[in-house]
């Protein structure tokens, strides 16, 4: 019996499951880029982020750090070498396969009484010596691979928001404490999940303040730990006793169990969707045009998504007003694929090339609604000059 509570109890923690790097040379290997570029890159780290902000749902702006090509393809070779060797046990959710918000909130789908907790600036507070600390310590990497590898992920000394291994970073920052918070509260009938950086503990029992304080107690000396706070503005206790106090998890609605999107979110996209015909009445060949039909229509997706059944009707709408090329826009497709087929042959297995291509097979998709002969002309054009490769082949293998 002792041998199986151990058994479980390690279960609730993540872990790496591949051989450690052993060294910067075995790193260079393993990444396929030489050690002077991995270097150079890590110290010249400020010219490889395009940072920009974006505005909040709830107000405020948030800071997103968007790398470079060459640091975008080094990044995803660190989670497809490094990462993707990782266990995640299954409270953790977001930048792990088949475990998003949706899934998430699922997960509390049958919950009395729900505990929602934000954390306070999450990605500026993961420090760049937490992340060599995860580098060294859960993936038992040598010192110096540890620290580059940290140099390599982390800008102006932090883990940016919009970094390719920025969400691995941040299901791991709490790898030695949180699986412990966790099995106790498991061991107590609750559910705790955590999504980056908002966590949902859940129980199918009505529980009083109390109770909720010490959970919540737990918690915060749990991040303590890593030098992480809540946000206490964002803190919210609702219970399915009180319909007029919603449940939520990860914004979505869960007081009639499976996971809906809020009625303001619906009203919102029906709104969008209504802005989208009078628009297309007046021109559905503008570029503010098809930026707005491909926003609307993500947001319907998301409803579809969630089953909600006036998906269908939206994507009806949307399907009958898309976005068109006029003449111009034409002229411009055509000289994309004039100029890619004259491409020489090293180019064409460059993951550049592999972009640019699918680029202009985006739009003539998009020209084939209004002038068809003329996008089966270009794709003559684009025929005989194809990537030479697969996107993750040549993402993975392409020389820096």
């Amino acid at each position: 019996m002792v041998g199986i509570y151990v058994f479980n109890f390690l279960k609730m923690r993540p872990y790496y499951n591949a051989k450690p790097i052993g060294s910067l040379a075995a790193l260079s290997k393993t990444l396929q880029v030489d050690l002077g570029i991995l270097q150079k890159i890590s110290k010249e780290i400020a010219n490889h982020y395009h940072p920009h902000v974006v505005p909040k749902k709830n107000g405020g702006d948030r800071e997103i750090c968007i790398p470079s090509n060459y640091l975008k393809i080094i990044q995803k070779r660190i989670n497809r070498k490094i990462f993707d060797n990782v266990v995640y046990p299954h409270y953790l959710h977001g930048g792990i396969s088949e475990r998003d918000y949706v899934r998430n909130a699922a997960t509390h789908s049958d919950a009395e009484v729900v505990i929602s907790l934000d954390l306070k600036n999450f990605y500026p507070n993961i420090k760049i010596n937490k992340v060599e600390e995860i580098f060294q310590y859960f993936c038992k990497f040598p010192p110096p691979v540890a620290k580059l590898l940290s140099e390599l992920c982390c800008f102006n000394g932090v883990v940016p928001q919009g970094g390719c291994s920025s969400s691995h970073l941040a299901n791991l920052i709490l790898n030695g404490t949180e699986y412990k918070l966790v099995s106790m509260l498991e061991s107590k009938g609750y559910c705790y999940t955590r999504l980056l950086d908002d966590i949902s503990i859940s129980t199918k029992k009505i529980i009083n303040q109390n109770e909720i304080e010490k959970i919540i107690l737990a918690v915060k000396a749990d991040l303590k730990k890593c030098d992480l706070k809540l946000n206490n503005r964002k803190q919210k206790i609702t219970s399915k006793s009180n319909p007029e106090d919603l449940m939520e998890v990860t914004g979505l609605w869960l007081n009639r169990g499976r996971p809906k999107a809020h009625k303001s979110d619906r009203r919102l996209i029906r709104a969008e969707v209504h802005r989208c015909e009078k628009e297309a009445a007046v021109s559905r060949y503008s570029d503010s045009y098809h930026a707005l039909h491909n926003s609307v229509s993500g947001k319907v997706a998301k409803l579809a998504y969630l089953k909600h059944p006036e998906a269908e009707i939206f994507r009806k709408i949307l399907r009958s007003i898309l976005p068109l090329y006029d003449v111009s826009a034409t002229a411009s497709i055509f000289k994309q694929a004039t100029y890619l087929s004259k491409s020489k042959i090293d180019y064409r297995s460059k993951f550049v090339y592999f972009q640019k291509y699918y680029k202009v097979q985006y739009k003539l998709n998009i020209l084939m609604r209004s002038d068809k002969s003329k996008a089966i002309e270009i794709k003559r054009v684009l025929k005989n000059c194809q990537p030479l490769g697969r996107k993750d082949d040549l993402l993975y293998n392409e020389s820096i």
